[in-house]
């Protein structure tokens, strides 16, 4: 903030005009990119999901075949044959039912390439392809899948695991029914051992890129073993299961810091859950582009923002510039310099309200000048000539840096107060004016020194006679003694400054007196307020000079101070005096 504050007020303008940009830009960057990443997360979720409904769909119509298949198979007239004699416990036959059931167990493994093999069990004997060997050391009422079928009493698919019926441990998943027939059959069952494998690449063939597509059974177990890790553990974690409240949906979870994306769908035919598994920065990685893009957009807006800011800047502030240089030429004592500008703006009113300033400034001088070719006029208008402009150049510089803090409003009331200052002093070219113009006087020039010294002093002005206010008196009286109190009295104070001024009188004589509540001074500081002049020729012993020209010794100031304890100083003047009229 210290940086920027020292900084010029062009380029301060410029930083206000990138900020203002380059924020609108982030901002609406950043608007953009959040709304980017909610519509692509959805998206990327529904088009998951649909790519997980139609996997399942695929999943089931290809189990929905296989049932086909065995319900073909079961009603031929093979199977039919060896199943009438199986219940009547007929094993006579056996032999010949074996060979007219294996042209019909190499049919239903052709119409079905998953199909691994086929087994059927009954009270007459197994039967099963003449191609495949039988593991003899393992019997069928031995197996977990005898175990499952007597306990669920219904056709039913039974998870990954090796093949206990046949040798070469082949990894298969088996649908295990019971036959159709027309009378009730107890004890016979078909088990349909498809390739573990193949159906693993069938669930995850139509898996999106980056995603793992897997089947969940009703305990939330994987149908098959799983390779991927993070399968792995989400599976393990358990709550898989409780995430899938519904029949199909989308939602995410946390898993080791990260976000996924779980998609699942329910199969019609089987009690599986076709289960899909993607990571959220995955779906999200087109992003990237976006954020490189926002940067970019960022970085080209914050460079055509500064050609441009610097272009408006310098547009902006021309007019202020040429007013800093005419009172640059003003500082050198160069009165003829003066501000042009085609502009109407506040600036430029500015301008043309400090060339009038200068043209009263240089009348002032001129009748300054011409009244030097009378001696005693002279000698007034040099001691008052002393005193107009003392204060002008500070007033000049303080409305100068206003300006280029652009306090164009303060600016402006301190060139009016200037001028209305001046107008009073000249009087019209008389030295003698009236008491309500002399406090008129003195009430500006406190204004302007108020804006100089900002919260230094406050005053007070009583008059305790309302016909006081019409009296003739010199002009700039009151000046010199309010300033005196605020170059000296107030040297030393930061604020809290008060400067008093009361007019009252009697009959034949009345009073100005000023008083403040400064440092006061000494008896050595006071005996030299009356007879040293000061440094910048504006001692208060002017002013007794000027007051003894007018009224002689019917003029008497009184000068009450102590160190500390502020200053008081009285002027009384007689009534009689010389009138407007008779110095017109």
């Amino acid at each position: 903030m210290e940086y920027l504050r020292r900084q010029s007020f062009r380029n301060k303008l410029k930083v206000a005009f990138l900020a203002v940009i380059v924020l609108s830009v982030l901002m609406t960057g950043g608007l953009s990119y959040y709304i980017s990443a909610a519509t692509l997360e959805k998206n990327a979720l529904k088009l998951t999901q649909d790519t997980v409904v139609r996997s399942a769909q695929i999943v089931d119509e290809k189990l929905n075949k296989l049932m086909l298949i065995m319900m073909t198979f079961m009603i031929s007239q093979p199977f039919y044959d060896m199943l009438k004699d199986a219940a009547s416990g007929d094993a006579s036959r056996y032999y010949t039912h074996l060979n007219d059931l294996d042209n019909v167990f190499s049919q239903a493994r052709i119409a079905e390439p998953l199909i691994q093999s086929i087994y059927v069990f009954t009270p007459i004997g197994e039967f099963y392809p003449s191609s495949m060997n039988r593991n003899r050391l393992t019997a069928f009422e031995d197996t977990v899948l005898y175990a499952r079928i007597e306990q669920e009493k219904k056709n039913l698919w039974v998870e990954g695991h090796e093949d206990m019926l046949f040798s070469g441990k082949e990894r298969v998943i088996s649908l295990i029914l019971e036959p159709i027939f027309d009378t009730p059959v107890s004890g016979v069952y078909i088990v349909v051992n498809i390739r573990e494998d193949g159906f693993r690449k069938l669930v995850q063939g139509n898996t999106a890129e980056g995603a793992s597509s897997f089947l969940l059974n009703a305990d939330g177990n994987t149908v098959y073993p799983l390779k991927e890790p993070l399968v792995r553990q989400a599976v393990e974690t358990g709550d898989l299961s409780g995430m899938m409240n519904r029949s199909e949906g989308s939602q995410p979870f946390d898993l080791d810091g990260q976000t996924y994306l779980l998609n699942y769908a329910r199969l019609g035919i089987a009690d599986w859950t076709m289960t899909t598994i993607r990571s959220r920065a995955d779906v999200l990685q087109d992003m990237v582009y976006v954020k490189w893009l926002i940067a970019g957009v960022t970085l080209a807006a914050f460079i055509v923002t500064t050609m441009i800011s610097g272009a408006f800047s310098r547009y902006l502030l021309k007019p202020l510039q040429g007013l800093l240089k005419v009172m640059k030429r003003v500082e050198n004592n160069d009165l003829t310099a003066r501000f042009e500008s085609g502009s109407g703006d506040e600036l430029a009113q500015v301008g043309f309200r400090f060339n009038r300033m200068l043209e009263q400034i240089v009348v002032l001088i001129d009748e300054v000048t011409e009244a030097q070719t009378h001696k005693r006029t002279a000698e007034i208008k040099a001691l008052s000539a002393q005193m107009d402009p003392h204060f002008l150049y500070n007033t000049l510089n303080t409305i100068y840096w206003k300006l280029k803090l652009k306090q164009i409003e303060p600016s402006q009331q301190m060139v009016m107060s200037l001028s209305r200052l001046f107008q009073l002093g000249l009087n019209n070219g008389q030295e003698i004016t009236t008491m309500s113009k002399e406090l008129e006087h003195v009430r500006q020039y406190l204004e302007l020194q108020l804006s100089c010294y900002e919260d230094l002093f406050s005053y007070e002005i009583h008059v305790r006679e309302p016909e006081v206010s019409s009296l003739s008196i010199p002009r700039i009286v009151l000046q010199p003694l309010v300033e005196n109190s605020i170059l000296h009295g107030f040297r030393d104070l930061k604020n809290g400054g008060l400067i008093e001024i009361e007019i009252y009188g009697d009959e034949k004589r009345w009073t100005i007196a000023v008083r403040d509540n400064g440092r006061g001074m000494d008896e050595a500081q006071v005996r030299a307020l009356f007879w040293l002049e000061s440094k910048k020729g504006y001692a208060v012993s002017n002013l007794i000079r000027r007051l003894r020209l007018y009224y002689g010794d019917g003029a008497e100031i009184h000068v009450d101070s102590a160190p500390e304890r502020g200053t008081e100083i009285r002027i009384s003047l007689p009534k009689k005096g010389v009138h407007l009229d008779e110095q017109s």
